[in-house]
């Protein structure tokens, strides 16, 4: 297998349940530091135009968003005894309720952010309000929903003897832990939140305990030199019973499927089946590579 690189930042929760991923399966990677805002002119190459961070590289085969992420992580190092299909729900579970984790948590301290960064944030997350005033009103509501659902991780790891499946960390705790690291990072009441939880206070313990794995650094000239010289290793797939008729070589375009300003992805259809897509886009600066992207929560259209 090619090395496994991850295109990520220092202070990004999706980004934080990845690398807690590779520490769970003692994973070797290379790392490069990639910028919180667009442009991105070292990663749009790469993904055809997807910003969300973080972006997993394998070759020339590009993988984007966490669902699709850490199922190829599985596919590649698969754990014994693991619950993907019940780990998915979790980990949408957790993606689900980041957004209003972010709103409270942007809302909140909407005057230290940079103004660039607050605007794109404000976009990308909170697009379905017409601004951070609207946000700061529903604070309290968003507060509530988090609480309740928080409540039931709090009681998945006492009766479960320590994680959320069992008595092991499996990747559903990575994605839970993701949103426990950015609540006490970026909420400014998010540690006095927390002390309503005190066996996910014990749990975050262990999940640091795991640790990233071993990364070693890499230059962003030199992961688009990787693509460059790679092929995808996907074969071409169809679904014969996909729902919208989309065959492989129809030309789509993809995008994140909310109110969020985003680009949408276009390109070729490569491979696919009932949970993912990964379409053929061609840059002067990488040649072709496959960018991967899960089905969930996107959508696509033929162009």
């Amino acid at each position: 297998m090619s090395e496994l690189i991850l295109h990520h930042y220092l202070t990004s929760p999706i980004s934080e349940k990845i690398r807690v991923i590779f520490g769970l399966k003692n994973i070797s990677w290379r790392s490069v530091e990639i910028p919180n805002l667009p442009p991105k002119p070292d990663v749009i190459p790469l993904s055809g135009g997807y910003r969300r961070t973080p972006i997993m590289q394998i070759g020339a085969d590009i993988f984007c968003d966490s669902q699709r992420i850490l199922s190829e992580i599985e596919r590649q190092q698969p754990s014994p005894s693991m619950n993907m299909g019940l780990i998915q729900m979790i980990n949408h579970w957790s993606d689900q309720l980041f957004h209003p984790i972010v709103a409270v948590a942007v809302a909140s301290s909407s005057d230290v952010f940079p103004k660039e960064f607050l605007e794109d944030r404000t976009r990308l997350f909170l697009g379905d309000y017409a601004n951070i005033e609207s946000v700061k009103a529903r604070i309290p509501n968003f507060t509530a929903q988090i609480r309740a659902q928080f409540s039931w991780a709090e009681t998945a790891i006492k009766d479960n003897s320590g994680f959320l499946l069992g008595k092991e960390a499996t990747i559903a705790d990575a994605s839970l832990f993701a949103l426990t690291w950015f609540i006490r990072r970026r909420w400014k009441i998010g540690a006095e939140f927390m002390e309503e939880f005190p066996n996910i206070c014990l749990w975050e313990q262990s999940i640091k305990d795991i640790g990233h794995g071993t990364s070693t650094d890499m230059t962003s000239q030199e992961a688009l030199d990787v693509a460059q010289n790679s092929e995808t290793t996907f074969k071409s797939k169809s679904d014969i019973n996909d729902k919208q008729g989309i065959s492989v070589g129809d030309r789509v375009s993809i995008v994140f499927d909310g109110n969020t300003g985003e680009k949408t992805v276009e390109g070729a259809v490569h491979t696919m089946d009932k949970n993912s897509i990964g379409l053929l886009h061609t840059n002067e600066r990488v040649g072709t590579v496959c960018v991967h992207f899960p089905r969930v929560g996107y959508r696509i259209e033929r162009i």
